[in-house]
């Protein structure tokens, strides 16, 4: 994907500093014509639209690369991306499925909570019915915010986990064909509903049943997740490449960026994983410290342990915050709702099944082989 990517971005650096050369020359016809289409010095930094365009593009691509690649069967495997770029002073986060991008920013509390409650009072000025809830959840924000102890670091999300707990993704997926419930439901053994939580990332997967995608009538693919590379029998219910991006001013607040896979925070929180990675000065030990307490924390409760990946690193920038950056703060925090404030699993509930068992069941005892090679003559025709 870096490859990809470096190729996406060269390109459109080519070929906007030549579009920027024509213009001159129409300009100034009589100009003797400049040398250097290929000198990189000379290129134009990308905005932050062209930027996200060649990021859409590269992951596009990596897709379908991985789809026509012989070595790779990934007609019932995929895998989830958290990528994040740095160009012309701008953090460009993607994401294609339920790893996360945090950001941990040294935050100026009474600039942040001024743009809350002026963000919240806008609100209430647009909105005749105010959402109850979101006002709620602003509160609750400007709550968060105000406990912050004056030496730690706030974890602002910069993507959102892409799965059918979310009703947009669960929407979208249900309107391509997909049928969208849990191993219990699909076994019967639990009634049909979609109760599964008004926000993302609140008290979600309490049991280790997670909601998943299916064939109309089949009991397959599974997946726990609305986005990834891969998963050819996802595709044509609406489990896609399509990144989803957050583009941000990098600023002097902003000290860390953690990226980690779902299994980091299945049991820690967004705000514990940067606390943990603020108490090292070296970002290697703090890897190693995230990984080891999430890996106690997956042997304490399950029978398993999930994907642990995580990569962190310290930031330095002389760009002072501004009135803007307060409100993107403030923006980020909302868009994620509650997600990552709590973890993904709850440790207080206990199911009749282990969600190790669950996951095992997650093709009903069908054999997967011959689901693919069933899938695969299907996809020849």
């Amino acid at each position: 994907l870096p490859k990809i990517q470096a190729k996406q971005i060269r390109a459109e650096r080519i070929k906007l500093h030549k579009a920027n050369m024509k213009k001159e020359q129409q300009a100034n016809p009589s100009a003797p014509k400049k040398k250097g289409a290929f000198n990189p010095k000379l290129w134009p930094m990308l905005g932050q639209k062209g930027y996200e365009d060649s990021c859409r593009k590269s992951l596009l691509e990596c897709n379908k690369a991985m789809h026509k690649d012989a070595n790779v069967d990934d007609t019932l495997s995929g895998t989830t991306v958290i990528s994040a770029s740095f160009h012309d002073g701008r953090l460009t986060v993607c994401n294609v499925g339920d790893s996360r991008a945090v950001l941990g920013v040294k935050v100026h509390k009474e600039s942040v909570l001024a743009s809350a409650s002026a963000d919240q009072e806008e609100e209430k000025e647009e909105i005749s019915e105010h959402d109850a809830a979101a006002d709620r959840q602003k509160e609750e924000l400007i709550a968060s915010i105000t406990s912050l102890g004056d030496n730690k670091l706030l974890a602002v999300p910069l993507s959102q986990d892409q799965t059918p707990y979310r009703p947009d993704e669960r929407e979208r997926v249900k309107a391509c064909g997909a049928r969208v419930m849990t191993v219990d439901q699909i076994e019967g053994l639990e009634p049909i509903h979609e109760d599964w939580g008004k926000r993302s990332g609140e008290d979600i997967d309490e049991v280790g049943d997670p909601p998943r995608i299916w064939r109309k009538d089949e009991d397959f693919p599974g997946t726990a997740f609305t986005r990834s590379l891969g998963d050819i029998v996802a595709k044509d219910l609406g489990v896609s490449a399509e990144p989803e991006m957050v583009s941000v001013q990098i600023s002097k607040s902003d000290r860390m960026l953690i990226l980690a896979s779902d299994g980091v925070f299945e049991f820690l929180t967004n705000q514990q994983v940067v606390d943990i990675c603020s108490g090292f000065d070296d970002p290697l030990e703090a890897c190693k410290k995230v990984v080891n307490e999430a890996y106690k924390q997956w042997l304490h409760y399950e029978i398993r342990t999930d994907d642990i990946t995580i990569i962190v690193l310290f930031l330095e920038c002389d760009k002072e915050a501004s009135a803007g950056d307060y409100k993107n703060t403030v923006e980020l925090l909302s868009m994620a709702g509650k997600q990552g404030q709590k973890p993904m699993k709850n440790k207080d509930i206990e199911g009749d099944r282990t969600s190790g068992e669950r996951s095992n069941s997650m093709y009903g005892g069908m054999d997967t082989q011959a689901v693919a090679d069933a899938v695969k003559a299907e996809m020849k025709e």
